[in-house]
């Protein structure tokens, strides 16, 4: 290879350093390729320079850009130089074929001085006698050629070979860099693309425990679907009737009314657009040209405006079956198949979430309702008057009253026919109870043949007592049940809301005691709660000077109830239950002294009171007490809350952990809410002390299951109210099973208490709860008592035996 003279040397780099400084502020491969061709023709003065560049295939090249010397003549003989693009001209070029080809094979420039010697050279249209052909490689990648051809022999130089060979090199750095950025830009893009859709899918999934209803978890949807996608125009739909009717359960549309979403009677000779995708079942892109003319044949109609572009997928099957749909009425904004694609990933997601959510709520509302009469259950009618309460004490002239019904001789009736009519007749009283009522009054059933009624919204003592005569005139009438006419009536007390009205709850405990006062004066009446109201206060400021007497004269004392495993039928623990033997009152249960401690403040030294008789019984007992034993002992929610309740646990923990670590406290899910940053330390400690913890009356409150994943529990003690009836009512079972289910999945033990049957008691084992308690086992008793059934109880003989081994 010849040296080149000082001026070819400074010309060559001149050339090469101003094209890579040109080349930076170009940022496409296709304007690069240009600039080249167009700089090669201009600087190094070539009739013309044509870029070829690598098929996908990796076997032939393409011409992607070219330029060409002209000479024109003007009219007065002097002559014009003109550079042109004929970058159109596409020419396919395999590899090894003429000049362009070997230079492509071999990877190495090829400089032809007489293109009559050259045995691969390919005569074209136009005969040459030279051509240079420069590789343009990176990293020995091959990216294309650069090709010149000249009318003379010997036109092209060392010179010339260098200059391009730079320029090619400087290229194909250029080019590489934008394929990588480009290629870095792509899978960026695809990350965050793929991560939305993540965050989506994790966004969809978590909305079943966040959302409270099934219209709160569409408008979420909707919010997780416009971070996707345009979203403005949105609709869910669903078929109902065995596939005979689409409801829209949630529609926003910029355009059309909600009229335009009602119900839809579905046609199989006339589908609407959505009615098409869905009878299809596959997922559908249409822009307004698809619509118009499926709209032409009358393959399909539309309510409302047509859009510029519609998106439906539909999702899942049978009577979960459904579509979600997106709009565009802009043809700004046009759906395009990836949008296709990632309504078609999500829907899926959104079937399972609907279901569960369906479940979700289905499950809710047989929490809070009877399964017999489909009415508000005593939880959630204590959760109404709560509401109708609080109002009438921010607004004076509000007034509220409660009707506590109880079906007169129902037990008689249930006896003589069965409990089968006994269900039918309550069914067919609600009903007739029902036409008396108006819009705004809530009617429940509390169990068994109670009931009762929430009068709400400025009512005034006429209005009661016309709604309470409507009531008794109804139930005058004989009632048909399987052909048999069965008379009944019932007797119905009355209490109604005053500035000195204590709580909600004592409204209702006051309309119960007035319903006693109706049955005594003789049934099939009604009574105004008033009479009882003095004497409750004056033994409620008893209860409360005396109790401190009572703490020191040890008047407080335990009843015990044993806790049975299922699978082995050993007593595993019990229950120390507390009494008040008054001196005067006689024997008080918890329920009525227990509310009056609470509001004086006096409950947490009662629940002190109640673990140091708990502490003094296990170390009485501990000689024949087995490891897994377990003394439940019932704490308020003021005192799980209290400093003292956990400084005596701990210093009891240091003085003897092993009698300590036999305790469990039970809470309400009162106690949880109350504060729950200091109920999460309070439950920690007591884990670190190996305390077990039980949440007690599980399914009276609201938000019971998410609890369960909120905070640290052992044990979850199932409330009477379901157990009740479980051989009678299915829907009991389902619940039942559900959270059972759920606490296994959680790891925790589920304790049945109120079993008061054989049936119930194997129910409950087959449904596989972990512990049972109720009066089918024992009632609660007296400490001496309990010793005795517990070293005669069965397992526990069997146990004793071995132990004495």
């Amino acid at each position: 290879m010849s040296e080149l003279s000082k001026s070819q040397t400074i010309k060559s780099l001149t050339i090469t350093n101003q094209f890579a400084t040109d080349i930076l502020l170009l940022n496409t491969p296709s304007e690069i390729w240009q600039y080249l061709a167009q700089n090669i023709v201009e600087k190094l003065g070539f009739d013309d320079a044509v870029i070829y560049t690598l098929d996908a295939g990796g076997q032939t090249l393409s011409r992607m850009s070219g330029f060409e010397k002209k000479t024109s003549i003007n009219n007065d003989k002097s002559s014009d130089i003109q550079i042109r693009d004929t970058t159109s001209n596409s020419i396919v070029i395999p590899f090894n074929q003429g000049v362009i080809g070997k230079v492509a094979a071999t990877k190495k420039p090829i400089l032809v001085k007489d293109t009559r010697e050259f045995e691969s050279y390919i005569v074209d249209d136009e005969t040459t006698l030279s051509e240079l052909a420069v590789p343009i490689l990176f990293k020995q990648q091959l990216l294309g050629v650069i090709d010149s051809e000249h009318k003379s022999i010997n036109f092209y130089t060392e010179y010339h070979l260098r200059t391009l060979t730079a320029l090619a090199t400087i290229t194909a750095m250029k080019i590489s860099q934008i394929i990588r950025v480009d290629g870095l830009e792509e899978v960026i893009e695809n990350l965050e693309y793929a991560n939305k859709i993540q965050d989506a899918l994790f966004e969809i999934a978590e909305l079943i425990f966040k959302t409270k209803s099934i219209d709160e978890f569409y408008q979420y949807l909707h919010q997780c679907i416009g971070r996707l996608t345009l979203a403005k125009n949105f609709f869910v739909a669903l078929l109902k009737d065995d596939g005979k009717r689409i409801d829209f359960p949630y529609a926003i549309d910029e355009f059309d009314s909600a009229s335009n979403f009602t119900s839809i009677n579905i046609d199989p000779n006339f589908l609407s657009i959505t009615g098409y995708a869905l009878a299809k079942d596959q997922p559908f892109l249409f822009y307004e040209k698809d619509i118009q003319k499926m709209l032409n044949e009358k393959a399909i109609y539309i309510r409302g405006s047509i859009p510029k572009a519609w998106l439906g997928v539909p999702f899942g099957s049978g009577i979960n079956k459904g579509i979600v749909v997106v709009q565009s009425y802009s043809t700004e904004f046009l759906f395009q198949e990836k949008d296709k694609q990632l309504l078609m990933f999500v829907a899926k997601h959104i079937n399972n979430a609907i279901e569960r959510m369906e479940a979700k709520q289905k499950l809710q509302f047989l929490a809070l309702h009877d399964p017999l009469t489909n009415l508000p259950n005593r939880s959630l009618f204590k959760d109404r008057i709560q509401h109708a309460f609080l109002h009438c004490q921010n607004n004076r002239h509000d007034n509220i009253a409660i009707l506590f019904i109880d079906v007169d001789r129902f037990k008689k009736i249930n006896d003589t026919y069965g409990h089968h009519v006994g269900d039918k007749l309550l069914v067919a009283i609600v009903k007739s109870i029902t036409t008396t009522l108006r819009n705004t009054d809530t009617l429940a059933r509390l169990g068994g043949d109670e009931f009762a009624i929430l009068l709400d919204g400025n009512i005034d003592y006429e209005t009661i007592c016309r709604i309470t005569e409507s009531i008794l005139a109804v139930m005058a009438a004989a009632f048909n049940i399987d052909g048999l006419n069965i008379s009944s009536s019932v007797s119905i007390g009355i209490a109604t809301y005053s500035n000195t009205s204590e709580s909600a709850e004592q409204l209702l405990i006051d309309a119960d005691h007035a319903m006693y006062q109706a049955k005594l004066k003789g049934r099939n009446q009604y009574v105004f709660f008033e009479a009882l109201e003095e004497q409750n206060k004056l033994i409620n400021v008893k209860v409360e000077y005396d109790f401190d007497n009572a703490v020191k004269n040890q008047e407080f004392i335990g009843n015990y109830q044993p806790l049975i495993d299922f699978d082995t039928g050993d007593i595993i623990g019990a229950e120390i239950l507390v009494r008040w033997q008054h001196p005067k009152l006689g024997l008080l249960y918890p329920d009525f002294f227990i509310p009056i401690l609470e509001k004086s403040g006096q409950i947490v030294q009662l629940d002190l009171y109640m673990l140091k008789l708990a502490m003094s019984k296990l170390n009485l007992w501990a000689p024949w007490l087995p490891k897994v034993f377990k003394l439940s002992v019932n704490v308020s929610t003021s005192g799980f809350a209290s400093q003292d309740f956990i400084h005596y646990l701990q210093s009891q923990h240091h003085l003897s952990a092993v009698t300590t670590e036999r305790l469990c406290v039970e809470i309400t899910e009162e106690s949880l809410i109350l504060n729950i940053d200091a109920v999460k330390r309070h439950l920690d400690i007591l884990k670190n002390l190996r305390i077990p913890v039980a949440l007690d009356d599980f399914g009276t409150g609201f938000s019971s299951l998410s609890y369960l994943h909120q905070f640290s529990l052992d044990y979850l003690k199932i409330d009477k109210s379901f157990v009740d009836d479980l051989n009678e009512v299915s829907n009991k079972v389902l619940i039942l099973d559900a959270v059972v289910n759920l606490a296994k999945s959680l790891k925790i033990k589920t304790t049945a208490e109120g079993i008061e049957t054989e049936e119930q008691y194997q129910k409950l084992k087959e449904i596989g709860c972990d512990v049972a308690q109720g009066y089918h086992i024992a009632k609660p008793m007296l400490d001496t008592d309990f010793k005795l059934f517990f070293l005669n109880w069965e397992g526990n003989v069997k146990w004793m035996a071995a132990t004495a081994r």
